[in-house]
């Protein structure tokens, strides 16, 4: 699939309350469709303490030599009940879309707005302890479709060392465990006494400024620290579909097996790929796909 490739939507269905628009995000290798649910700013269920920002590296094609991590900035924000992970251009772009169409712009100019920003790499969401202590809660947008997967949070058994390291003027201790089919080792600080850290680690003397698996697929470290500012952290899954684990699995790879396939699905939706020359290209299939969770 070339990087020209750019995708029409047609045969939209448009109404006061549902407004779609499409575009691919070649990094991510998905295809990225924002719809009115993605407008709505989310309901507050706590209060900031701590916000930090992290710069997660991950390896979607496993097979290239050598690897090619793909970068995002991710946001944690922390409060006394609940904390929430999530992508910050995805955020940038939720708000773009929503004031393009409450201003009332034409959707190419939605469009034009959003490829300047990018549509994110990440579209998944976490919520710890929305539900209750010791839960999680998964958000995440494939096609028109929004899924919300509550868990139980499974907390990693953690290994604790004496190495040590500096990671944005903090010192940090290192430890590891095995988690979610993974191996992780993590450097956590006691400067900030906050049991948390990026996508589901936590559960350590401190807070999480960074981690790696083992065999360099994902990493996350951080490079920036507000405290003292309090912000509303908005849920934003109150409309989205209950799914669980095992069928959200089934999802992920019906998905990335056929991206256009699965989106197409939906009869009020048409996609038409063409090339830089305009001409029409073939539907991409069978995207690589390497989830954090296995």
């Amino acid at each position: 699939m070339q990087k020209q490739n750019k995708c029409v939507m047609k045969k939209l269905l448009i109404t006061a309350l549902l407004v779609t628009t499409c575009s691919i995000s070649l990094w991510a290798q998905q295809f990225i469709v924002k719809t009115s649910t993605d407008m709505i700013p989310g309901k507050p269920c706590d209060k900031s303490i701590v916000k930090v920002s992290y710069i997660m590296n991950f390896v979607n094609d496993t097979t290239q030599s050598p690897i090619k991590p793909i970068n995002e900035t991710m946001i944690l924000e922390v409060g006394k009940k609940i904390s929430q992970f999530y992508c910050y251009t995805s955020f940038v772009g939720d708000s773009i879309f929503s004031s393009g169409i409450k201003n009332g712009l034409s959707q190419s100019l939605i469009n034009e707005n959003l490829g300047k920003y990018g549509m994110g790499k990440i579209s998944w969401r976490i919520y710890k302890n929305f539900n209750g202590p010791g839960t999680t809660t998964m958000l995440d947008a494939l096609g028109m479709e929004r899924f919300k997967c509550e868990e139980s949070n499974e907390r990693p058994q953690w290994k604790l060392s004496g190495d040590t390291i500096q990671v944005i003027g903090y010192l940090c201790h290192k430890a590891t465990t095995t988690y979610k089919g993974r191996v992780w080792s993590a450097w956590y600080t006691s400067e900030i006494p906050v049991s948390d850290g990026p996508w589901k680690l936590c559960g350590l003397p401190g807070l999480i400024l960074k981690a790696n698996d083992s065999q360099g697929y994902f990493s996350f470290e951080a490079n920036g620290i507000e405290k003292g500012k309090s912000e509303d952290i908005l849920y934003k899954g109150e409309e989205y579909e209950n799914i669980s684990r095992k069928d959200l699995n089934k999802i992920y790879t019906r998905y990335y097996s056929d991206p256009v396939g699965y989106i197409t699905t939906n009869p009020n939706i048409s996609i038409s790929l063409t090339d830089g020359n305009g001409n029409k290209a073939k539907n991409p299939k069978n995207f690589p796909y390497n989830p954090i969770e296995r």
